[in-house]
């Protein structure tokens, strides 16, 4: 019982880990400032769940996910592998010869410049960390505890397609494949840092599709 209440809590906090990038409470009539506090004020309060669960659910330090990581050829293959993924992806769900703000208004929700430009430097620093911690570390090693490791992977990486991407069936096909590919770079490397470069990557790699496409 305990199990399937940890595993609960896990799937009903999957999607709040998207405001450490999108300050969703912010009205344009107020100063920026304001947005920019919400980001990073959503940052602190992530991180510090994640630190709470991190004690109760793997009884484990945070801090030791980002010591003795692996770097070998397999985590080669697994950026390529998300390079093709994410140009494919932008292939299929992006409209092409639309401006890049169309994309960027698309993609993130806002029409404003500066938002926009918030969203995006927040989803290249203050998320990946959010993100990967969550799926790939909390979630992906409870499930691994009790599981094997293929079966963390898969979960991890539907419970992850399903916070991005719920009613879009193509997004939420390559986001499961995403997270399937992070997850394999989170058991290859012993760790959480190839993650988060490659959550930053793929996030870069869009971007750019999008400004080129």
């Amino acid at each position: 019982m305990k199990k399937a209440s940890f595993i609960f809590i896990l799937i009903f906090l999957s999607p709040l880990m998207e405001l450490s990038r999108y300050p969703i409470f912010y009205s344009i009539d107020e100063p920026f400032l304001y947005a920019v506090v919400e980001v990073l004020t959503a940052f602190i309060i992530l991180m510090a769940i994640i630190l709470y669960l991190y004690h109760s659910i793997l009884s484990k330090k945070m801090i030791d996910v980002f010591h003795n990581n692996h770097f070998n050829l397999r985590l080669v293959a697994i950026g390529i592998e998300l390079l093709i993924l994410a140009v494919s992806f932008v292939l299929l769900t992006a409209k092409p010869h639309d401006s890049f703000q169309t994309h960027l208004s698309n993609l993130i929700g806002y029409t404003d410049p500066r938002l926009q430009l918030l969203c995006i430097i927040a989803g290249l620093t203050l998320t990946p960390i959010v993100i990967e911690l969550f799926f790939r570390d909390l979630i992906q090693s409870y499930l691994k505890d009790h599981f094997s490791a293929k079966y963390a992977i898969l979960f991890s990486s539907v419970i992850f397609g399903i916070s991005h991407s719920l009613f879009n069936i193509i997004s939420l096909i390559y986001y499961i494949l995403a997270g399937i590919l992070l997850g394999k770079s989170r058991e290859e490397s012993n760790g959480i840092i190839a993650p988060i470069i490659f959550h930053c990557s793929w996030d870069v790699l869009i971007l750019l599709m999008l400004w080129i496409y």
